[in-house]
């Protein structure tokens, strides 16, 4: 054949090739389907950004992901970013040719317990590349094998990983690769692509538009299926949960990453049609959360609900109750009977005395129960006027039931008690059911109730030694991240939650919560706040950092008898355990003067002649007389075989005379007059 005909073929032929290319990746239209269009409607949460690459790598080189990489699953997700890290490094000319890309990745229930995730990719241009399967085939074939097949018409390519087994779903619809290692999940994607809901859903369109696009990355969380989601963690339901989930639509984040702190701005809209506290508080304006100003810094979990006047909150209430009229009816007739039975006015007695804020308190576990370890807080415009009304109730119901309670008191504040079960759930909705017949205090212009006397004189030593959340250096630091007026603020020190966790979840659940403590508590506080604007709320969300190591302190043991660190500490702790403590305190090494130190209790029911405690086992742990509340005769503390441990007298709630401290055997090894 002639050269030149050969060179006028081959330059023909590149000159075609070039313009194929051209046309098919530059000039011709693009379809340019969104991601959200692709999601199944059942959707818990997703996650979307529109820069992956510098994304990962704020994230990779962040202190936060230098800590959390340590774990298991974390160290994974880490050598497989590492992997795509380095392909992308090695050519970043052909990213810039291609262009960003969009991710959105997506969690699912598919199965009872149990959900997996939908991942899908924006390929924008290169999509037209039809021989991109068989690409895909080349150079993924040495680690995987393929299979192919259909669905709705739609091809899925599915790949074998041969080492792990697992097999990634992978089908591309229009310009949208979509992929899960649940096949069930890129098959609703196909579905989802005919006929799309969340894409179209005006509760999640309202959101979309204002949450902001210029940051790292954005998360939605579809509400209604939260309740579903917790079930895979937790036995039995939750009925805070389950009110988020029958209230609230969705709440989408724009996120951003400081160095040790994640930062979040959103929105949440919620469901108008249930008549509920939500809407209610919309109503209602803005409170401060001031109540932090006396809530132990053992706080586990801090709530504070707030409006411009409770009395406002209040009629919104009622107001939104009035359109179930057969609901309304009752209950107004049982507001009225208790009125009438114990001849109060419940707008004069207490909604009239109320500020701008309640709070819910879950506090540092102890030996009480999740149950006696919270407390209500309600905000007083003025702590006298507050009293006083409520002397009344007290007054009211000494003269018509047969409860006979003395007011204590401790360290000059007064603890009462209100015996009439049910009553803060008649007057303010189910928020208060775990409120049978509380115990109250009243520390400046805050009325404390709880159903444990203990709590109140916990709550009462941790204000006089200024032990409060506001005299926390590291809690007023990060809630200058929050506004001051808010109708909703949630706080919680993960540190200490963490134990309360372990009562809520599965058993499984709970040994996962153990096995990855340091990674879950690595997030010491976190915070949510939500002001309304118009039909829906701004939202604020942060979450701060903290080296797991900072949080506990190793007990260094000397070379003193094993005898004296079970006195001080107890028969059931031995060396090398360590009892956990809030507010980062060093543990120190007991001496002769710590020794008789004895742990302040107080009975269930102030009542009561003895107090008593026990082993597992049931064998008596300690046993001490009581005089209206406060501990009054001699103090045994004994040993699991039966032995005294410690013995000594009390007069009205303080030690006197000779106490003594024994060991196992008898043997005296301390002794001190007090």
């Amino acid at each position: 054949m002639n050269k030149k005909l050969i060179k006028f073929l081959v330059g023909t032929l590149s000159v075609g090739i070039l313009c194929y290319i051209f046309y098919t990746f530059i000039v011709s239209p693009t379809k340019n389907l969104r991601p959200i269009y692709v999601i199944p409607s059942n959707a818990i949460f997703f996650l979307e950004t529109e820069k992956p690459i510098s994304t990962w790598e704020k994230i990779r080189t962040n202190t936060i992901w230098g800590h959390l990489k340590k774990n298991t699953y974390f160290s994974e997700l880490t050598e497989n970013a590492n992997t795509l890290d380095t392909l992308f490094q090695e050519n970043q000319k052909l990213l810039k040719l291609l262009g960003s890309r969009s991710l959105l990745v997506s969690a699912h229930m598919y199965k009872n317990n149990d959900y997996d995730f939908l991942f899908v990719v924006d390929l924008q241009k290169i999509s037209k590349f039809t021989q991109l399967k068989d690409y895909l085939d080349k150079v993924l074939s040495k680690d995987y094998s393929f299979s192919r097949r259909t669905h709705k018409n739609h091809e899925i390519i599915e790949l074998l990983d041969k080492k792990s087994k697992e097999t990634l779903s992978i089908t591309i619809l229009e310009n949208l690769l979509v992929a899960s290692y649940t096949a069930s999940l890129t098959e609703a994607a196909i579905n989802e692509y005919q006929e799309p809901v969340i894409g179209r859903d005006q509760h999640y369109l309202d959101i979309f538009k204002k949450v902001g696009h210029d940051d790292m990355f954005r998360l939605y969380i579809q509400q209604q299926y939260l309740d579903d989601f917790a079930k895979c963690y937790i036995d039995t339901p939750n009925e805070s949960i389950s009110y988020i989930s029958n209230n609230l639509w969705y709440s989408g984040f724009s996120f951003d990453l400081e160095n040790e702190r994640i930062l979040a701005d959103g929105y949440t809209n919620f469901n108008d049609t249930h008549q509920t506290y939500i809407e209610a508080l919309q109503k209602s304006g803005l409170g401060k959360h001031t109540i932090a100003s006396i809530a132990p810094q053992r706080t586990a979990f801090y709530l504070s609900l707030g409006f411009d006047s409770f009395e406002r909150f209040y009629d919104n209430f009622q107001e939104l109750k009035k359109q179930k009229p057969e609901e309304f009816k009752s209950y107004q007739a049982n507001i009225s009977k208790t009125e009438k039975f114990l001849n109060i006015d419940l707008k004069e007695q207490f909604i009239d005395w109320m500020d701008d804020e309640i709070a819910f308190l879950q506090l540092q576990p102890t030996k009480l129960g999740q149950k006696n370890e919270f407390a209500i807080i309600l905000k007083a415009k003025d702590g006298d006027d507050a009293k006083e009304q409520l002397h009344i109730v007290l007054k009211q119901i000494k003269k018509k039931t047969p409860v006979k309670f003395r007011q204590v008191t401790y360290r000059g504040y007064q603890i009462n008690f209100m015996a009439i079960k049910g009553f803060f759930r008649l007057l303010l909705g189910k928020f208060f059911k775990d409120l049978e017949k509380p115990y109250f205090i009243i520390i400046d212009d805050y009325v404390i109730f709880s159903n444990h006397p203990q709590t109140l004189k916990n709550f009462i030593n941790d204000y006089e030694t200024k032990n409060t959340l506001d005299s926390s250096e590291e809690f007023q630091e990060f809630s200058d991240h929050f506004d001051s007026k808010s109708n909703l603020f949630a706080y919680i020190n993960m540190p200490l939650f963490h134990k309360n966790m372990s009562s809520m979840v599965s058993a499984d659940t709970r040994l996962q919560l153990q096995k990855n403590k340091k990674y879950i508590t690595c997030f010491s506080q976190i915070g949510l706040q939500l002001i309304a604007s118009g039909a829906i709320f701004e939202s604020k969300l942060a979450a701060a950092y903290r080296d797991p190591k900072t949080f506990s302190q190793t007990l260094q043991f000397t070379d003193r008898p094993e005898t004296l660190l079970k006195a001080k500490f107890g028969p059931e702790l031995t060396p090398p355990e360590v009892p956990e403590t809030s507010n980062i305190l060093l543990l120190k090494m007991v001496d002769e003067e710590e020794l008789i130190k004895i742990q302040d209790i107080t009975p269930d029911d102030l009542n009561a002649k003895r107090y008593t405690e026990t082993y597992k086992d049931g064998s008596l742990k300690i046993s001490v007389p009581l005089k209206k509340g406060m501990k009054h005769g001699v103090y045994r503390k004994y040993y699991p075989n039966g032995a005294i441990n410690i013995k000594g007298r009390y007069k009205k709630d303080r030690q006197v005379g000779i106490w003594k401290v024994y060991d196992e055997k008898g043997n005296t090894l301390e002794r001190k007059r007090y």
